[in-house]
């Protein structure tokens, strides 16, 4: 369960992304990763998640962003065969 602090950080991250970014990203970026950096409102476009952060993180040392996969509704998936194992 999240603590006030990360429920604050993730609905400031999503109204940045909805208001300001998802318009502006969309149509080019579909598919990339965004990351967030909540407190100032830039934002670095990655093909990963990985790349995303560290770009960010050449700007802001330090910093935790919210990732995003524009055009998504989550960064990741996650599967599973069934039955499990089947091939």
């Amino acid at each position: 369960m999240k603590n006030g602090h990360a429920l604050a950080f993730d609905r400031k991250a999503q109204a940045i992304y909805q208001r300001k970014l998802k318009p502006k990203l969309e149509g080019r970026y579909k598919g990339r990763i965004v990351a967030i950096d909540v407190e100032s409102g830039d934002y670095f476009v990655g093909k990963t998640v990985l790349d995303a952060i560290e770009k960010g993180r050449r700007k802001h040392p330090g910093k935790i962003f919210y990732a995003v996969r524009i055009g998504f509704p989550a960064v990741h998936s996650l599967r599973r065969l069934w039955p499990y194992g089947a091939k």
